[in-house]
């Protein structure tokens, strides 16, 4: 097959291109790298051979779908206080973007969409201990709102165009190659990188609140079924998640006693979480910091029983043998 990625040049674009490559398939990336990085991929001489510098917004975005029959859209600003930082941005890139994606592969050779959203849409839904597909979400954060009226968008042109377009609800992906350098890292990484420096991580959320974590590998499994998958979906809703959670303290303990090390820790205030974003609270209207402290006490279980039935796949890869990757990965990083 001949497959085009959006926001290939990201964490799970990258890892996602080099398995289609060694699957056989002709793969190329496109990105702008506002948030991507060229090293994600460049040991891999077929994706760095067949990047496309370009930003979904284009207006002549048509032009990279040529002879491409997948097309996975993971482009787009994911870190949530960004979002909030920049909102018309975030809609731009995140909302107005897929559409202008979906537009251009009315008239293309792409045969079926795979869309990247988010297990964030599920934020402030506390009805349910393990989100399903079916719940009704809620999202008022920049980010999930973003992400929301994206898959509405999906919807429309799957049902008034009779494209063949997929939903992915991402929860929380960890693995190599992980991006732990910008200015809030996803927690695996920050606290794997605190770790290794032996210095003292902060942790902002010490309560028993725990989040769904998925790795990497058994996210490509997924997202290569759905690819390969004879089947016709009208924008159809998974979450890819493993039904298991865990909370920062276990995630942080689990990585000292992988290194051997001590865990010690000091407390965070969480209203305080997202405060190097300061145009956030110096405004006349300013970010509630109770909503900061929400959004980091947050629950987030998935339900992963609807795409482990459709496509015969569960994950395989727990916790800590995921953890272990991660540090033997950064252990050799040379950024």
């Amino acid at each position: 097959m001949n497959i085009l990625i959006t926001g290939g040049a990201g964490f799970i674009g990258s890892e996602l291109g080099k398995f289609l490559v060694a699957q056989g398939h002709n793969v190329k990336i496109l990105d702008n790298l506002e948030y991507g990085y060229k090293d994600n991929f460049e040991d891999n001489q077929t994706l760095k051979n067949n990047f496309i510098f370009a930003d979904i917004r284009d207006t002549d975005f048509a032009k990279h779908l040529k002879n491409i029959d997948i097309l996975y859209h993971f482009a787009g600003i994911s870190a949530l206080p960004e979002c909030e930082s920049e909102p018309y941005k975030a809609f731009d890139v995140n909302t107005s973007g897929v559409a202008n994606v979906l537009n251009a592969c009315r008239n293309s050779d792409v045969k079926k969409i795979i869309f990247a959203s988010t297990s964030a849409v599920y934020e402030n839904n506390c009805a349910t201990e393990h989100h399903k597909e079916t719940d009704i979400v809620c999202p008022n954060l920049i980010y999930a709102t973003s992400k929301y009226c994206a898959e509405q968008i999906c919807k429309s042109y799957a049902q008034n165009y009779d494209m063949d377009i997929i939903i992915c609800r991402f929860f929380n992906v960890f693995g190599p190659h992980q991006d732990f350098r910008r200015k809030y890292p996803p927690f695996t990484s920050y606290i794997i990188k605190m770790a290794l420096s032996n210095e003292t991580p902060t942790i902002f959320n010490c309560e028993d609140c725990k989040r769904d974590y998925i790795y990497i590998d058994d996210l490509l499994q997924y997202l290569y079924q759905m690819a390969t998958s004879s089947k016709k979906y009208s924008a159809e809703i998974f979450n890819l998640a493993t039904s298991n959670a865990y909370s920062a303290i276990e995630i942080a303990q689990t990585v000292y006693d992988i290194l051997n090390k001590e865990f010690a820790f000091n407390v965070g205030d969480a209203e305080k979480f997202w405060d190097k974003y300061d145009n956030l609270f110096n405004q006349k209207y300013n970010l509630s910091r109770l909503r900061v402290k929400q959004e980091v006490f947050k629950h987030c279980l998935g339900n992963g029983q609807k795409v482990a039935k459709e496509f015969n796949y569960s994950p395989k890869t727990n916790l800590k043998e995921g953890l272990r990757k991660i540090i033997e990965y950064q252990k050799n990083y040379k950024g």
